[in-house]
C-alpha cells in the first residue's frame, strides 16, 4: 500500500490530482465495456444502379451477410469427405482373368518364399524383355529390272471397271499363250511406236494405226498414252452388239527406252524373247506369210522392209521362216 500512497501524496502535492481520479476511474470502466456485447453492424443499404437507358440493373446486394443459422450449420463441399490425419490406403489392382491363381500355381516351380526370398504378386505384368536388342531392316529393297523397250500396260476385258496393269516383253502374248489375241513384235525407230500383231478375225478400234488397213488389220501401231479395243467373236459366233463373244481393252502407259538388266544389250534381249510367243509367231508366219518387220539386234529396235525387201522374203519364206525373229 505504501506505493499507491506515495503515488497519492506526490499527485496532490504537484496539483495532479485530478489525473489520478480519471485514472481510477478509467481503471474501474474497462472490464465493464469489454463484457458487453457489440452491436450488430447494419447491412449496408442497397444501391440501385441505372444504366443507359433507365433501366434499373440491381435493386438488393450481390453479397447477403451470414445470419447466426448459417454460421450453425455445416457447410457442403463437392466430392468425398476426407479426413486429413487418416493414412490413404492405395487399392490392389484386379488380376486379369488370364493371370494365375495360387490354386494354379500350387504344382509349379517353388517361388521365393520357399527358398527364403519374398514372394512375387499374383497378376503382376512380367518385366519386359531387353537382352535381345531389336535391330531395324536395313536390307535395301531390290530394283525391278526392265528389258530394252519393254512396255508398262493395261489390258483386259473392257467391261471391268481397271484393268489390270502388267509388264510386257518382246513376243509376249496377250492375255495369254493359250489364247493369244495380240503379240508384242517391238519398237519403231522413232523409240515411241509399239508394233503388235493381231490375230486373224479379230476387229481393232480407238487410237492405234492398223497396217495394211482397218479391215485388213495384220498388225497395228500404238504410241504411249493411247487406247485400243480388240473385239474377239466367240466359237462359232460372230460379234454383235448384244454382247456377243469378248472385247479388251489395252492402254499403252510407258515404252522403256533403256534397260535396267544386268545384259544391256539388244542381242541379250533377243534371247530372252518369249519362247511361247516366238512359236506363235511362227506358226503365223508359216500360215499366212512373213511379215513386213524385221527386227535388228544391234538397235533392238524393228526396220520396216520396203517392196524389194519383202519380196525377197516373201520367196524365202517357204525355206525358211527364222531370218526375222
Amino acid at each position: 500500500m505504501s506505493v499507491i500512497n506515495d503515488t497519492w501524496r506526490f499527485l496532490v502535492q504537484r496539483r495532479l490530482w485530478p489525473v489520478a481520479i480519471l485514472l481510477i476511474a478509467a481503471a474501474a470502466a474497462v472490464p465493464t465495456l469489454l463484457a458487453r456485447e457489440p452491436e450488430p453492424v447494419p447491412p449496408a443499404p442497397a444501391v440501385a444502379v441505372k444504366s443507359n437507358k433507365g433501366a434499373v440493373l440491381a435493386t438488393q446486394p450481390i453479397v447477403a451477410p451470414a445470419s447466426d443459422g448459417d454460421r450453425s450449420g455445416r457447410r457442403r463441399v463437392l466430392g468425398a469427405r476426407k479426413n486429413p490425419f487418416k493414412p490413404q490406403v492405395t487399392p490392389t489392382p484386379t488380376p486379369r482373368p488370364e493371370s494365375a491363381t495360387t490354386a494354379d500355381m500350387g504344382a509349379a516351380a517353388p517361388t521365393g518364399a520357399d527358398k527364403g526370398g519374398s514372394a512375387p504378386s499374383v497378376g503382376a505384368s512380367p518385366a519386359p524383355d531387353t537382352s535381345t536388342p531389336i535391330v531395324p531392316d536395313t536390307t535395301p529393297k531390290k530394283k525391278k529390272t526392265y528389258e530394252l523397250y519393254e512396255l508398262t500396260v493395261r489390258f483386259g476385258v473392257s467391261s471391268d471397271t481397271r484393268p489390270s496393269r502388267r509388264d510386257v516383253k518382246r513376243l509376249q502374248a496377250l492375255p495369254s499363250a493359250d489364247e493369244p489375241v495380240l503379240i508384242y513384235l517391238g519398237v519403231l525407230k522413232d523409240k515411241k511406236t509399239a508394233v503388235f500383231m493381231v490375230d486373224s478375225g479379230v476387229v481393232a478400234q480407238g487410237d492405234g494405226e492398223c497396217r495394211p488397213s482397218r479391215t485388213a488389220c495384220e498388225t497395228i501401231h500404238i504410241r504411249e498414252g493411247e487406247t485400243e479395243f480388240f473385239d474377239v467373236p466367240g466359237e462359232n459366233v460372230e460379234l454383235t452388239e448384244d454382247g456377243g463373244g469378248t472385247q479388251y481393252q489395252l492402254d499403252v502407259l510407258k515404252i522403256r527406252k533403256t534397260t535396267t538388266a544386268s545384259a544391256g544389250k539388244a542381242k541379250a534381249a533377243k534371247a530372252r524373247a518369249s519362247v511361247k510367243g516366238r512359236k506363235i509367231l511362227r506358226a503365223r508366219i508359216a500360215g499366212d506369210g512373213p511379215l513386213r518387220y524385221r527386227y535388228d539386234t544391234r538397235s533392238g529396235r524393228l526396220e520396216k522392209l520396203s517392196k524389194k525387201a519383202y519380196r525377197a522374203v516373201v520367196a524365202k519364206a517357204a525355206k525358211s521362216a527364222r531370218a526375222h525373229f
